[in-house]
């Protein structure tokens, strides 16, 4: 059974976590627009793997078992494209980048099996705590609107964000995550409604800003949960299905009565939604999967570069990415990295799917974190098939979040060996994880003062990215 206290001395070893917390929490207030954004995200991952770098007993276990082995695979397929990509700064980077976040996702999730289960509850209070601080933002925006007669926009809910969608993409790993936060804390709890509102407000402004992507994966997170875990998931499902509700009462209320009441325009998002759904339901991605689907037959074994799909896809002026991870792989790395990395993902989910059935029926704290991961799992998988949720700097920290919490819960549930098997010596994952860096650090350097400064992007880059921009690894998404 889960406890809800957590022991001080297991605080001062979660380095990673408050790192990662800090990264998403600083994003969340403080920072403002994708490549702002990004640069925090960058100097994480090159935070995250200095200290690393120090863990010599964690770095060791990193590419255990068959999902490591799958992993390393993959990686390396990527470093051998590198060579054949038109750019390898940006190709070398997508790799490093992917790669680090990896290692701060197995960091976070050796901290929660060192410590235990209090330490995952530790990170959803974080990730709540984190949540509730971006609330209250929109809070204050909707009462100024309100007062000064500003009719509300969807962009009240998505603030210190580039694009709607790129908040969207960043609910899909959390909003699973904070509906388990409510479902663990007790009734009696002091800050137990402060949760319940935070994961009804998420819902609310996934509403409000139709994020259809999002909505998909959480309606199939929760249908495989409900086919897999059976009555393991009804607890957890019934906190999705109390907070979704809530969330729809909020979304009538307060965006819809109280503006009228007070003789502002309300939203009409559903109505919006529905209506582009009609008019095109893949919203333009068609164009981008056939140049994907070309790409793949044109370079099948080592893809065009990671990354590459920015650079060949600039003369389409919709997208510097696929919106579809499977795609995205495929058409960057090639097939066979592809077909790596859905091993690792089945390798990963069979032993999510073992360690849920080891959960005895008398334990309701891991029968919710059973369903809940799987939820998540799902979700984050599904929302990729249409969304930019792998490439956007703040999804990609959220996923990293995830997926230490679904690592080191597997890790505390599982059998003991599970943890040691396997895995590199220190020396490897030390080298790999200085090359990352490095990686990182030659891909974005050239660009990050400029992008630090708010500069406009130089001739060269503005030649290829007329109009809107579509970013990738900068706001200026094509090269």
């Amino acid at each position: 059974m889960l406890t809800t206290g957590t022991h001080p001395s297991a605080l001062l070893q979660m380095r990673f976590t408050a790192l990662l917390c800090l990264a998403l929490l600083a994003n969340f207030m403080l920072v403002a627009g994708h490549d702002h954004q990004r640069l925090v995200q960058i100097g994480t991952v090159l935070l995250g793997g200095g200290i690393a770098l120090v863990e010599r007993k964690t770095l060791s276990g990193l590419f255990s078992g068959r999902p490591g082995m799958a992993l390393a695979a993959f990686f390396a397929l990527g470093i051998l494209s590198i060579a054949a990509a038109f750019s390898p700064r940006f190709a070398a980077f997508e790799v490093a980048n992917l790669f680090l976040l990896y290692v701060l996702a197995a960091m976070v999730a050796a901290e929660i099996a060192r410590n235990g289960q209090p330490a995952l509850l530790l990170v959803l209070r974080c990730l709540g705590g984190m949540c509730a601080f971006y609330v209250f933002l929109f809070v204050v925006a909707y009462v100024g609107g309100l007062s000064l007669g500003i009719p509300l926009a969807r962009d009240d809910f998505t603030t210190n964000f580039s694009n709607i969608r790129f908040f969207n993409h960043t609910q899909t790993s959390t909003l699973p995550l904070l509906i388990l936060l409510c479902c663990l804390t007790p009734r009696a709890s002091r800050v137990g409604w402060l949760w319940t509102a935070v994961a009804a407000y998420w819902w609310m402004a996934l509403y409000a800003t139709a994020g259809r992507g999002t909505l998909v994966g959480m309606m199939a997170g929760c249908a495989v949960a409900a086919v897999l875990a059976r009555r393991r998931a009804v607890p957890y499902l019934r906190h999705v299905a109390m907070t979704a509700a809530l969330g729809l009462v909020a979304y009538f209320f307060f965006l819809t009565v109280v503006p009228a009441l007070l003789g502002a325009a309300g939203m009409s998002s559903f109505s919006s939604a529905f209506q582009r759904t009609a008019a095109d339901p893949a919203s333009g991605r068609m164009l981008l999967w056939r140049l994907a689907a070309a790409l793949i037959e044109q370079h099948p074994w080592l893809g065009v570069g990671p990354m590459h799909f920015a650079h060949h896809a600039g003369y389409l002026h919709i997208g510097a990415h696929p919106h579809d991870w499977l795609f995205q792989v495929a058409a960057e790395w090639g097939l066979p990295a592809l077909a790596c990395l859905l091993a690792a993902l089945a390798y990963g989910l069979r032993a999510l799917l073992r360690s849920g059935a080891r959960v005895r029926d008398d334990d309701g704290a891991d029968q919710a974190i059973f369903a809940a991961l799987l939820t998540g799992a799902v979700a984050i998988l599904v929302d990729g098939l249409v969304s930019g949720i792998f490439v956007m700097p703040q999804s990609q920290l959220a996923v990293a979040l995830y997926l230490g919490c679904a690592i080191g819960w597997h890790r505390i549930a599982g059998p003991a060996l599970t943890a040691a098997s396997g895995g590199v010596r220190y020396g490897v994952g030390a080298v790999c994880i200085v090359a990352a860096m490095a990686g990182v650090a030659a891909g974005a350097g050239p660009d990050a003062g400029a992008r630090l400064r708010g500069e406009d992007p130089t001739p060269a880059q503005q030649a290829v990215n007329t109009g809107s921009q579509w970013p990738r690894l900068w706001k200026a998404g094509y090269f």
